[in-house]
This record gives C-alpha cells, sequence and structure tokens, in this order.
C-alpha cells in the first residue's frame, strides 16, 4: 500500500513537472511574439539609451524599427557601429571593416530592442513558481540565457516585461516603467550589480513610438571591404 501511494506521488510530481516545463516554454514563447510584434503594433518605434560602468564603459545605443526593419546604432566613444536589418537581410556596418552582410543570429545576439533578452533562451526552460516582486505578481523561470545573471528570471505575468533576473554573483533590476499603450511598456532604467555592487547602469532618454523616420535609415549600400582588417569581424551565414 505504501509503495503504491509514493508511486501514485512520483507520478503526481512528474506530471506536474512536465506541465510547469511546458507552461515556461508558452511563457518565452509569448514574450518572443510581443517582441516580433512590436513592427506590427506601432507604426514606428525609437529608444535611445546609455550604459555607463564604474570600470569605465560608457556607450549610447539607439533602436529603429519600423515594420519589419530594425536598426541599431551604437557609439562607445571609441567604437561606432550599426547593425541593420533592412526587411531581407542583415548587416553589420564598422567603420574599419566596412558593410558586412550577417546571419540572422549576429543580429539577434545584438538587437537591443525591449525584449532582446528572451532571444538569449532556449527551451530548456523551467516555471519553477509565482513570485511577488513589488506590486506585481511574476512567473519565476530557470533556465540559460547565455549571461551569468540569466539564470532566473521574474517575469510579470500581466506585461510579460522582465522585472528581475539574477545568476552567481550577478543580478539584473529593471525599474521606472513608462507604459506605451495597454499592451507594452519599457524599462527606464536597468541595472546590473556584482555582488550587491553596479557593475552597469543602463539609463533611457528617448522612447517614442509611431514618429516618422524614413525608410532610408535602413537602406545599406555594400562597400567593397579594401581595409587591412578586411573579414576580421566577419560572421559566416
Amino acid at each position: 500500500m505504501k509503495k503504491l501511494a509514493v508511486l501514485a506521488l512520483l507520478s503526481v510530481f512528474c506530471l506536474q513537472s512536465s506541465v510547469l516545463g511546458e507552461e515556461a516554454k508558452d511563457i518565452m514563447k509569448k514574450v518572443r511574439e510581443k517582441d516580433q510584434n512590436i513592427g506590427k503594433t506601432f507604426k514606428t518605434f525609437k529608444m535611445v539609451y546609455e550604459k555607463k560602468a564604474p570600470w569605465g564603459f560608457k556607450g549610447t545605443f539607439e533602436t529603429l524599427i519600423k515594420g519589419d526593419k530594425k536598426r541599431v546604432n551604437t557609439n562607445s566613444g571609441t567604437l561606432t557601429s550599426d547593425i541593420v536589418f533592412d526587411g531581407k537581410n542583415y548587416w553589420s556596418i564598422f567603420p574599419m571593416t566596412g558593410t558586412t552582410q550577417q546571419n540572422e543570429r549576429y543580429y539577434d545576439d545584438n538587437d537591443k530592442g525591449i525584449f532582446a533578452w528572451c532571444k538569449k533562451f532556449n527551451d530548456n526552460v523551467k516555471l519553477v513558481g509565482e513570485e511577488k516582486v513589488g506590486d506585481r505578481l511574476c512567473y519565476v523561470i530557470e533556465g540559460d540565457g547565455g549571461e551569468e545573471y540569466l539564470k532566473k528570471i521574474w517575469i510579470d505575468k500581466k506585461t510579460l516585461s522582465l522585472i528581475k533576473a539574477a545568476g552567481g554573483s550577478m543580478k539584473l533590476v529593471n525599474s521606472e516603467f513608462k507604459k506605451i499603450d495597454d499592451d507594452y511598456e519599457a524599462p527606464m532604467k536597468t541595472d546590473i550589480l556584482k555582488e550587491d555592487k553596479i557593475d552597469m547602469a543602463i539609463v533611457v532618454s528617448v522612447l517614442e513610438t509611431d514618429k516618422d523616420i524614413p525608410d532610408s535609415v535602413f537602406k545599406v549600400d555594400e562597400k567593397p571591404d579594401d581595409s587591412p582588417f578586411g573579414g576580421m569581424f566577419k560572421f559566416g551565414k
């Protein structure tokens, strides 16, 4: 009798684990779909933000989205680069190496949209419960997002926004959310901490939707690469 009871409990536990695992995949799928639909929900989307680190790094980033076209401009003082999806192809533009066509993964790895973090996770995720962070009820999901602080994430159940993430000695905290419409919001401030000390601070200075962005912004003219660094930054398709 005891053996039957133990087997029944194990069966229930395994069934719950399977359901939780499937729910985690479904949640992440919804986040990815929300990210992909930004270009359909808004006529245009623009975000400008600054990254600063106490060890000296400082950079300005600009994300522009119009329909299925995207552009990310980066200026860190010593390095400027642009990443463009023109609706068909992905491109990287570096002053030293010129314009190079890239694969889709290269763009995703450099995508700075408000849900870009979701692209770092595969389907090997697990829903471990729900927890309140401030006044937000969140899904708590474990997985591997490729960064030390993306091992355990807290996603708002209502908005699917990333509220917090943690892993090892690292932690990410999003705050000062700005509501864009009934379905979308964006954190205007992000702190990445290491051993509870600021390792990187991200502050959004511009967040605009449905403003005019000319199509020329997403037009790429491929130029021959005749620099001595040719091919150094090229990634295969």
